[in-house]
């Protein structure tokens, strides 16, 4: 014991740092927990980094972080280096086009899918009830007498931009309203794509009274068009964002309206079962889950009943 405490205090001062491969060939746990986003500068993702992190040093793992950019090939190269570095866990957003390997590489390994869900893979999906959370939101905004409700969503191609716009269908079809085209623009769930939406339904004539941005980082590509083109700013249009952040908070100086998602707590939950799982000693169960968590709805002074003035405009 004497010996190996020496070896180890000149290791020390020679800056030596143990192999974490060699240690997992020879059988040691891993304390590697890997988390795969698609997008690092959106802050709903910043978060789940953030809560990710917090997990793992509570538990001393250590988070090794990757981005995807939504690009599979991308995905794939990053699922393969996780994997070869023998992660006691892996926690994936997936994009919409996950490669067969990438499916493969994962099979094998203890995953969980986090907010998007590809049927690809065999694994426990810890995600958001988005049919329900769009559906509050677009139900405030109907019932303060919004009928040209703009809504800015994500595609059929992602679980969470199908959920989000049969929300907003739901909440309409339950008013026996028809859902107007012109009002929906679907795309990738960027910044990019919604400030461009954003700014095509600043144009319809009549014009839109309300807007919803079903997704975090649509939320600040709507903001952003709003801002260049001075709009909403005098109260003649009301808004409700997707997930909260500090920026949204003070946005226009009266906020602005979210739909509130509980990341911290989604994130921490599956990080904490990962870590679980790499740490039990007995099989791990087979049997995949589903968790839905549920959203809340944050008014501020974005949101505000259809005037007159606006009516007639």
């Amino acid at each position: 014991l004497e010996t190996r405490r020496r070896i180890q205090r000149k290791a020390e001062k020679m800056g030596y740092v143990a192999n974490a491969a060699a240690k997992s060939v020879r059988g040691k746990q891993s304390t590697l927990i890997g988390l795969l986003i698609p997008d690092i500068e959106n802050s709903f993702y910043s978060r789940i980094a953030k809560a990710f992190s917090d997990a793992c040093n509570e538990h001393r793992f250590q988070l090794a972080l990757a981005v995807s950019d939504d690009d599979p090939e991308i995905e794939e190269r990053h699922i393969r280096e996780l994997v070869e570095a023998r992660c006691a866990g892996i926690a994936i957003v997936p994009s919409p086009g996950l490669s067969k390997q990438s499916a493969r590489f994962l099979s094998s390994t203890n995953t969980a899918q986090l907010i998007r869900k590809s049927e690809r893979l065999n694994s426990d999906w810890y995600g958001i009830n988005d049919i329900d959370a769009v559906k509050h939101a677009t139900d405030c905004l109907l019932d303060l007498g919004h009928r040209r409700i703009g809504l800015i969503c994500g595609e059929d191609s992602l679980n969470s931009g199908h959920d989000r716009y049969r929300g907003y269908i739901s909440a309409l079809e339950a008013r026996s309203m028809q859902p107007d085209p012109e009002l929906i623009r679907r795309g990738p769930p960027r910044a990019t794509f919604a400030r461009q939406a954003a700014h095509a339904l600043l144009q319809l004539d009549p014009p839109v009274t309300a807007m919803l941005a079903a997704g975090a980082g649509l939320s600040e590509g709507m903001l952003n068009a709003l801002a260049h083109e001075g709009a909403g700013s005098d109260n003649s249009l009301s808004l409700i964002g997707y997930s909260d952040s500090n920026a949204f908070r003070w946005w226009g100086n009266a906020g602005l309206s979210v739909v509130d998602l509980p990341i911290s707590e989604i994130a921490g939950d599956l990080c904490l079962k990962l870590i679980q799982r790499a740490t039990s000693r007995e099989p791990a169960d087979q049997a995949t889950q589903s968790l839905l968590y549920d959203s809340r709805l944050i008014l501020r002074g974005s949101v505000h009943p259809l005037t007159t003035k606006v009516n007639a405009s």
